[in-house]
C-alpha cells in the first residue's frame, strides 16, 4: 500500500476512535470499579457525578443540550482554581479527569461548579493520598 494512502486512512481511523461518546468513559471506569464520590442534580434534569478509583476523579455531567457550553470552575484548597470551557457531546453530556496535586499535602477537597445556559450545580468532595503526600518519600530519605 502507497505512504499516500495509508497517512489518510489511519487518520480516519483516529478520527472516529476520537469522536466516541463521552459516555463510553463511564461503562469503562464503572467497569473498573470507579466508585461515586459526589453527585448533584436540579428538577430540569441536569445532573453532574464525580467518580474515582482512589487517586484520580472523573468528574461529568448530562442533560444539557447538545453543543451547550458549560463554565467549569474547579477549586482544589489555596491552589489556582482551574477554569474550562467544554461543549456538551451530541447527547448533552461531558468529562473532564482530575487528579489532585498537592505538595506536601495528605489529602483536601475539591469543590466544582459547573454553569451554563440550563444549569447550575455544584460539587465536593474529599482526595487523600496514602503515601502522604508526592513528595513525603524524598523527606523519609534526607532531601
Amino acid at each position: 500500500m502507497s505512504s499516500k494512502l495509508i497517512r489518510p486512512l489511519a487518520l480516519g481511523i483516529a478520527l472516529v476512535a476520537a469522536s466516541a461518546p463521552a459516555v463510553a468513559w463511564d461503562d469503562i471506569v464503572l467497569h473498573r470499579g470507579w466508585q461515586t464520590v459526589a453527585q448533584a442534580d436540579d428538577e430540569e434534569g441536569c445532573e453532574a457525578w464525580a467518580l474515582s478509583n482512589g487517586k484520580i476523579f472523573r468528574i461529568s455531567g448530562g442533560g444539557l443540550r447538545p453543543g451547550e457550553a458549560v463554565s467549569f470552575h474547579l477549586e482544589n484548597d489555596d491552589m489556582k482554581p482551574l477554569d474550562y470551557r467544554i461543549v456538551a457531546d451530541g447527547e448533552g453530556t461531558w468529562s473532564k479527569f482530575y487528579m489532585p496535586f498537592r505538595w506536601n499535602r495528605a489529602g483536601g477537597e475539591v469543590t466544582v461548579s459547573m454553569e451554563s445556559a440550563s444549569c447550575s450545580l455544584t460539587l465536593s468532595f474529599p482526595w487523600t493520598r496514602q503515601n502522604g503526600g508526592y513528595n513525603s518519600r524524598l523527606a523519609t530519605i534526607g532531601y
